[in-house]
This record gives C-alpha cells, sequence and structure tokens, in this order.
C-alpha cells in the first residue's frame, strides 16, 4: 500500500506545482490532467458541483485570479495520504503560498478525494478548511 500513497501523494504535489504555473500562464487548462470531472469543492459551508471542462476552467480561473500579483508558489510542506481502498484516497495537505521574495504569506490546509482512473489519479472533491487553522484536530 506504500507504493499507492508514495503515487498519490506525488500526484498532488504535481497539482499543487501546476497551480503555479497556471497563474503565470493565466491558463486555468494546465489544471486538466489533475481533476475528475464531474467533481466538487466544499467549503465555507458551500458545495459547488463542477461539471464540465468549462466550468472547471471558470472555476480555476476564479482561484487563480483571487492570487496577489506578487504569488509567486506554494509548498506543500506534508501531505497525508489515507488509503480508504485500492483506488480512492483521502489526503490532507498543509500548504504554504509564497510571494515572489520568498515570504511564506499564507499557510492553510486543504483536503482531496482522489481516485484512481484510466487517466491516473484524479482529484474528485476539493475540501477547505477553516482560514488560520494551525492543523487538523481529531476530536475522538
Amino acid at each position: 500500500m506504500a507504493d499507492i500513497e508514495q503515487t498519490v501523494a506525488a500526484h498532488i504535489r504535481q497539482y499543487s506545482d501546476a497551480f503555479g504555473r497556471a497563474f503565470h500562464a493565466d491558463d486555468p487548462a494546465l489544471l486538466h490532467p489533475y481533476c475528475h470531472i464531474p467533481c466538487v469543492a466544499i467549503g465555507r459551508g458551500r458545495m459547488l458541483t463542477i461539471d464540465s471542462p468549462e466550468a472547471n476552467d471558470e472555476r480555476w480561473r476564479r482561484a487563480l485570479a483571487s492570487l496577489p500579483d506578487n504569488y509567486d508558489h506554494s509548498v506543500l510542506h506534508t501531505v497525508d495520504v489515507l488509503m480508504t481502498d485500492d483506488k480512492t484516497a483521502l489526503v490532507t495537505v498543509d500548504c504554504g503560498r509564497f510571494d515572489n521574495e520568498g515570504n511564506e504569506y499564507a499557510r492553510f490546509w486543504a483536503s482531496y478525494i482522489t481516485i484512481e482512473t484510466a487517466d491516473g489519479w484524479l482529484i474528485t472533491t476539493w475540501i477547505g478548511h477553516r482560514p488560520g487553522q494551525l492543523s487538523p484536530h481529531h476530536v475522538l
């Protein structure tokens, strides 16, 4: 199972790197290899269902436009993978965003549900965490 977990973690790291490239190229299509259609984004008490490549591009266009002009890259400080079966994983990351001077200006947690498809591991669900959350915590 460790090999699968490493594959999923590598895919999420590649997605994070692609996000920065998409921002600088102003091209949400660069995120296509990481996104399952349909997919879902959940956060702030809302759920957004994305059911077409065009809707996916619009979602990323808005997300990329919200980054500051001096955004340079993101770093995944940690990538935790929980395999729920051989073809499904819940991934939680500790992500930092850096400006073009190398300063980390934002740090946050995010989670993803990924599935293995004929095209490889694809993200089906993005789950935002509370802004400013220092780390996920377990209640029980």
